[in-house]
């Protein structure tokens, strides 16, 4: 490793780390996870395989790294935030919107964790633990917040945002990467809109 001045370590030092998740993400979904080796993923992003141990004691640990720098929903913080004073029909609409969007631009990722976390699954658990838990947490208060207090009791809040992302990602899944959207296509605003609409009120109409 270079000599770095000491006012630059810590940005040459992210720096690093992020070109190697870069390169990993890239090889991961060209190669898979098991098929890409500590060297090529170094020799990727530029840098000697020792060199690698450096930023990520193992390959396990880069990946939960590329999942957490490349969640599969947006950053729920900024989203809730953003959300905050809106009603929860455009708060919801705003989600399903702002992931389609996100996993468009991840579509990588996708490839990734749909093949290889089902074969990794103490990998799963953990990116389960420190990545998917403090957001579907954050959410589900947001949700509370916005529920009448009695319906809040009847369903689960945690289980409900978990649904709603689960939706938002399989019609993706199969829209956008299985070939569905080319054999039924339609819209983008159309999917997300029904989407929303499935979350909020269901399929069947309100009985009069």
């Amino acid at each position: 490793m270079p000599k770095i001045p000491a006012s630059e370590r810590d940005a040459f030092y992210e720096t690093r780390r992020s070109d190697l998740a870069n390169a990993a993400l890239k090889l991961w979904a060209d190669q898979g996870f098991d098929q890409t080796s500590v060297a090529r993923i170094a020799q990727e992003a530029g840098i000697a395989k020792g060199t690698f141990y450096l930023y990520f004691e193992s390959k396990d640990a880069l990946l939960l790294e590329v999942l957490r720098r490349n969640s599969l929903v947006p950053n729920v913080l900024a989203l809730i935030a953003d959300l905050q004073h809106k009603s929860l029909d455009e708060a919801v609409r705003g989600f399903v919107r702002g992931a389609w969007q996100h996993l468009s631009a991840h579509r990588e990722l996708l490839l990734v964790v749909m093949r290889e976390l089902p074969t990794h699954l103490p990998q799963a658990r953990q990116i389960v633990e420190r990545v998917l838990v403090p957001g579907n947490t954050a959410l589900a208060g947001y949700l509370e917040q916005h529920m009448e207090p009695a319906r809040a009791e009847e369903i689960s809040p945690i289980i409900s945002v978990r649904a709603l992302i689960g939706m938002v990602v399989v019609v993706f899944l199969t829209q956008e990467l299985l070939g569905a959207g080319e054999l039924l296509p339609v819209p983008e605003d159309e999917v997300t809109t029904t989407i929303a609409e499935l979350f909020l009120r269901g399929v069947a109409p309100a009985a009069q």
